[in-house]
């Protein structure tokens, strides 16, 4: 496994309001298959199986929602029923796959174990540590997919599709939780899978965590194949771009964006002016030492290749 950096980049508590957040276990958590029909895919374990989930399915085909197993057919038709006159904003519904379902299985465990993180300690831990614990939590159980591009993606696909409908329904909280989970992953897939990062990018995480509207809304505008955010685009476009000073004791840790700069030597956190940068030097300095090295082995590396 690949060195994944971390900065702790968010102070002890976000200006994003608790009640923003999906809770474990709601309906809005049904990632395939979105808001109106709640499709869970989890598998139960445990002591207080029915019977009926007791008896062993021998059918591969079968899938376990909501607790209960279903025929990946019965799973298909609920997802289509979902998607009537609604737009997949890339998701291709009309192909679902066992894949598809195992992706969506995968999605949900890894934002409920964010969530989840986040709820038990107050919203005190630091959003790249729930972001790490989601990972590790999902790592055994969802190796197919962490070492599988195209399964990636269409996990990625799966959180933009759900993250664009909640921008449609004025739900920006959700919206900002999807995006922060599907550039994790695109973050993952660069540095892991294809290699072409020789670390995450922390500063374009938390870019999109607490993102302004303007930086939001062009988020998934840029990555679905649809137009559907063309006319909410048109709306926001003139929104400040929002950055972050790295600096825990900075007065103004939200800065616009294009003031912003960046550590040269690790380019993993920003600031807002080289006091700050050198103020926060005796506590980013660790971090920056290990991505610095990671950097120049993964950059030395490419001149070889």
């Amino acid at each position: 496994m690949h060195s994944l950096v971390f900065e702790n980049i968010l102070e002890e508590t976000s200006p994003r309001l608790a009640a923003d957040y999906v809770q474990p276990g709601s309906e809005a958590q049904s990632v395939l298959t979105g808001r109106q029909v709640f499709v869970r895919f989890v598998k139960k374990q445990g002591p207080d199986k029915t019977a009926t989930t007791k008896k062993k399915d021998d059918n591969n085909d079968n899938v376990s929602t909501s607790g209960k197993h279903q025929p990946l057919a019965a799973v298909m038709e609920q997802v289509e029923n979902n998607y009537k006159n609604k737009c997949p904003h890339g998701f291709d519904i009309d192909r679902l796959s066992m894949a598809d379902v195992i992706c969506a299985d995968f999605a949900d465990a890894f934002q409920n174990t964010f969530h989840e993180t986040r709820k038990d300690f107050l919203m005190k831990v630091k959003v790249p540590d729930c972001l790490q614990s989601a990972h590790n939590a999902t790592l055994d159980r969802f190796a197919d997919v962490w070492n599988d591009s195209i399964k990636m993606e269409i996990a990625i696909s799966i959180l933009l599709r759900n993250g664009t409908q909640r921008i449609l329904e004025g739900e920006y909280g959700h919206a900002r939780d999807f995006a922060t989970f599907a550039r994790y992953m695109e973050q993952y897939t660069a540095v892991v899978l294809h290699q072409t990062q020789a670390v995450l990018n922390c500063p374009k995480i938390n870019e999109v965590y607490d993102a302004d509207l303007h930086t939001l809304v062009k988020f998934f505008r840029k990555r679905i194949p649809c137009c559907c955010l063309d006319e909410k685009y048109e709306e926001v476009k003139d929104v400040t771009k929002m950055g972050y000073c790295y600096n825990s004791k900075c007065n103004l840790p939200r800065v616009e964006r294009s003031k912003t700069m960046y550590c040269d030597r690790c380019r993993s956190v920003t600031y807002c002016s080289p006091e700050c940068q050198e103020a926060h030097w005796s506590i980013h300095m660790p971090v920056c030492d290990k991505a610095a090295a990671v950097k120049a082995k993964f950059d030395k590396k490419q001149q070889n290749a």
